[in-house]
């Protein structure tokens, strides 16, 4: 009896480390979330003042589709070209050029940036994605009103040597 007294238990740490280490990681999960849901709220408000400039009639994406007023593809594409100085500006020096071109159904913007590469742009798409689908939808809507039986938006992203990077299509 005297030999189990004498033994010495070991402690082990491995557990607290673990628990250190996990809590860590969650603190560190929820910092990068609110940072992300900070991000996604400044993008989505920065897409309303953009989307009211290029939809005519439309003061923000929050309104309802029958407020937004009808549009062809080339109006559109012609209020694009207009603004697109704005649109560089807003970008924060994320876009180089922007340009619409349009047919009777389709309206194509393309987007050139030299900063934007396929792991950037699918991450904001990731961030994003569903933002630039509202405007998307808003857009076809306005051309659908305007009596555009199948429209079709799509968008271009290249980089400055003109390299497609990533192509959204959308259509209604």
């Amino acid at each position: 009896m005297n030999s189990r007294k004498r033994k010495t238990v070991k402690k082990r740490r491995g557990g607290k480390v673990f628990a250190i280490l996990l809590s860590l990681i969650i603190f560190l999960a929820l910092i990068v979330f609110g940072i992300v849901m900070v991000g996604r709220h400044v993008i989505s408000s920065q897409t309303d003042n953009i989307a009211a400039k290029f939809i005519p009639d439309s003061q923000n994406l929050t309104d309802a589709a029958d407020q937004i007023g009808s549009a062809t593809p080339s109006a559109i594409a012609s209020k694009l070209n207009e603004n697109s100085d704005t649109i560089k500006s807003q970008s924060q020096g994320l876009i180089n050029s922007a340009k619409a071109t349009s047919t009777d159904t389709k309206l194509t913007y393309t987007l050139e940036s030299s900063k934007l590469n396929k792991a950037t742009v699918g991450a904001l798409l990731l961030a994003s994605g569903d933002q630039v689908k509202d405007v998307a939808d808003k857009v076809l809507d306005s051309m659908k009103k305007a009596g555009v039986a199948q429209p079709k938006l799509q968008i271009d992203l290249t980089d400055d040597k003109g390299n497609i990077i990533k192509t959204l299509d959308y259509s209604a």
